[in-house]
């Protein structure tokens, strides 16, 4: 009985230290750092996506996004006079991968996963196509500047621009047939 009190008086005397010895929580989020007198807020902690997470409409993992990209790519490369076909699927894969970067910022696998998005878009030699090279490109420039992939969507992004359309896939617009002129009549005097 001795022993079990002495126990019991140890435990309640290391609790009451270690309380003691930690700072009440900061009344008004995490503890603020200040640096030559100015208040700074620590970053937040960058994490990584679980494979078994899931995004956008679809509820696409990323291992997901990346085979859907490739997969559509390969689709492409077989039958490129149906490539504007791809582009609603590819959409949905875009909203994953913009739900995928809302959660997971510094995830290092979305600079390589919109570059791929980027190849893929530079597939289709529409203006659709072309409009979404451009548009992707300065998506990863802008969240992505200093990624390994920024130059390789920057060459391909200024190859886009030169494309020239294929005729089967963006026809060029009809324009009203104009009707001859009529003929002049010459009076026979």
């Amino acid at each position: 009985m001795k022993r079990m009190i002495a126990c019991v008086s140890l435990v309640a005397a290391a609790t009451t230290a270690a309380l003691s010895a930690t700072p009440p929580p900061h009344p008004h989020g995490p503890a603020v750092k200040t640096v030559a007198g100015a208040k700074v807020k620590p970053k937040p902690k960058c994490r990584i996506a679980p494979a078994d997470e899931y995004f956008g409409r679809l509820k696409m993992s990323i291992l997901g996004i990346r085979n859907v990209i490739k997969d559509q790519g390969l689709k492409v490369d077989v039958a490129p006079d149906n490539a504007t076909g791809t582009l609603p699927t590819m959409a949905l894969t875009e909203d994953a991968v913009h739900d995928w970067q809302h959660k997971y910022p510094c995830d290092s696998w979305l600079p390589g996963t919109i570059y791929a998005l980027e190849h893929f878009y530079a597939k289709i030699h529409t203006e659709a196509g072309v409009m979404h090279v451009h548009a992707t490109f300065a998506w990863l420039r802008h969240d992505f500047p200093k990624a390994k992939v920024t130059p390789l969507g920057r060459k391909e992004d200024g190859e886009a621009s030169t494309v020239t359309p294929n005729p089967l896939l963006d026809p060029p617009a009809q324009s009203s047939p104009v009707p001859p002129a009529p003929a002049a009549v010459t009076s026979p005097h």
